[in-house]
C-alpha cells in the first residue's frame, strides 16, 4: 500500500502535462502511486499519460468517457489504495517537498486532513499576489498541528474551497458513504470541502505555500460565465449540509454571507434577468441582521433589494464599482506619495551626511541610492 495516491482528472491538459506531472514524480517523498483518470480528452492527454505509465510503475491511468471533473475525481477515488488521498490539477504545480511535509505533519499529528498554502502562478512565474489557505492570520503558531473547524470558522463558508491544497487520510474518507463530487455542477469541490472541514476530528496547517495554481488557463471551469446558474445548486446542497451536521445555527451568519457573496461573484458575468430574479428572491429570504454592515456585500446586497429591474441594477452596480476602484486608486496613490515623502527625507539626510564624510565607499552607496 503506497503511502499517498495522487489523483488527477486530466482533460485536453496536453500543453500542460509535460510540466505538471514530473512535480508529483519528482517528489522527495516518493512513496506514491498517481491515478490519471482521462476525462475523455479529444487531445493528446491520454497519449502523454500513457508516456509516463510507461516510464514509472507507479503512474496507473485510467481511459473513461467525458464526465466532468468530479466524474473524473470520483473515479479516482475509488481506485486509490493509499494511505492518504490528494487531488491534484493537471495544470499546476507542486514545491518538491509537498508530500513530504504533508505527510509528516499527517503521521506525526493522527491528522484527518493536512492543510498548506498556495499561491498563483502564470507565463511571468510565481506571485504570492493570491494566497489561498492562509490559515496563520485567525491560529496561532501552537494550533497548527491540532485544530478544528470551531477554529475558524469562516474558512469554513469563505474561500479556500479546492482540494487540491489538502491532503486527505483515506480511512477519514471512508468513514462516510458520501464523501463524493457532485456530477454535473460547478464548484463541486464546494460540498466536498464543507463536509471534509466540520467532519474532520484533527486538522493541521502547514504555513508554506507548496502548490502553485495556474491563474490564465482560459480552458479552466470557473472562467465559464455560463456555470453562475449552478451556484444557486451549491448553495442548497451546502445548506443541507451544514443542517445534516447540526452545526447551522452555530455558522448561521456565516452561511448569510456565503450566500450573498457567491451570489454576487455571478450576477453580472452572467448578464442575466433571469438570475438576476433569482438573486433576489434568495436575497428576500435571509435575514438582514447577519449581513455585516458597511461592507461590500451589505452595499451589494442592498443594491440588488433595491431593483425590481435588472438593466437598471445593472447600470447603478456598475457605478459602483467604478467608484470602488477609484477610491481604490485614491488609497494607492496616498500610500506611494507617502512612500516618497520617506523617501525624499532619507534621500536629503544621506546627503547631508556626504557632506561631511570623505568616506568614498559611502559616496559609491550614495551614487547607487540615487540611481
Amino acid at each position: 500500500m503506497p503511502k499517498i495516491s495522487v489523483l488527477i482528472p486530466v482533460y485536453n491538459a496536453s500543453e500542460f502535462l509535460h510540466d505538471s506531472i514530473p512535480s508529483i514524480l519528482d517528489q522527495t517523498f516518493d512513496d506514491i502511486e498517481l491515478i490519471c483518470v482521462n476525462d475523455g480528452s479529444k487531445d493528446n492527454s491520454l497519449e502523454i499519460l500513457n508516456e509516463f505509465k510507461a516510464k514509472d510503475s507507479r503512474v496507473k491511468v485510467i481511459d473513461k468517457e467525458n464526465g466532468g471533473c468530479g466524474s473524473a475525481r470520483n473515479r479516482a477515488l475509488d481506485e486509490a489504495t493509499g494511505e492518504y488521498v490528494y487531488f491534484f490539477d493537471p495544470d499546476d504545480m507542486l514545491e518538491e517537498n509537498a508530500f513530504e511535509l504533508a505527510y509528516t505533519s499527517a503521521s506525526k499529528n493522527n491528522s484527518d486532513m493536512v492543510v498548506f498554502k498556495a499561491n498563483v502562478f502564470d507565463e511571468k512565474g510565481i506571485s504570492n499576489r493570491e494566497t489561498f489557505f492562509y490559515y496563520d492570520v485567525r491560529l496561532d503558531e501552537s494550533q497548527f498541528d491540532n485544530f478544528t473547524y470551531h477554529d475558524l470558522k469562516e474558512f469554513v463558508l469563505r474561500g479556500g474551497y479546492a482540494p487540491w491544497a489538502k491532503l486527505y487520510k483515506k480511512e477519514f474518507l471512508d468513514a462516510y458513504d458520501d464523501f463524493k463530487f457532485n456530477l454535473g455542477l460547478a464548484f463541486d469541490d464546494v460540498p466536498f470541502h464543507v463536509k471534509s472541514m466540520i467532519r474532520a476530528k484533527r486538522i493541521s496547517f502547514i504555513n508554506e505555500y507548496l502548490y502553485h495554481y495556474k491563474v490564465d488557463n482560459v480552458n479552466s471551469v470557473n472562467s465559464t460565465a455560463s456555470n453562475g446558474f449552478d451556484i444557486f445548486k451549491i448553495i442548497d446542497i451546502v445548506e443541507d449540509i451544514i443542517k445534516g451536521e447540526n452545526c447551522y445555527d452555530e455558522m448561521v451568519k456565516q452561511f448569510h454571507n456565503f450566500k450573498v457573496g457567491h451570489i454576487l461573484l455571478y450576477i453580472i458575468s452572467t448578464d442575466s434577468a433571469e438570475y438576476f430574479r433569482m438573486a433576489r428572491e434568495r436575497f428576500q429570504e435571509l435575514d438582514e441582521k447577519y449581513i455585516a454592515d458597511n461592507s461590500y456585500l451589505k452595499t451589494r446586497y442592498d443594491l440588488v433589494l433595491k431593483h425590481d429591474d435588472y438593466d437598471t441594477f445593472k447600470m447603478e452596480y456598475n457605478i459602483l464599482t467604478l467608484e470602488s476602484e477609484k477610491n481604490q486608486l485614491r488609497q494607492e496613490v496616498k500610500k506611494l506619495k507617502k512612500q516618497n515623502r520617506k523617501l525624499k527625507k532619507e534621500l536629503k539626510k544621506l546627503k547631508k551626511e556626504s557632506q561631511n564624510s570623505q568616506d568614498s565607499k559611502f559616496t559609491k552607496a550614495l551614487g547607487k541610492f540615487k540611481r
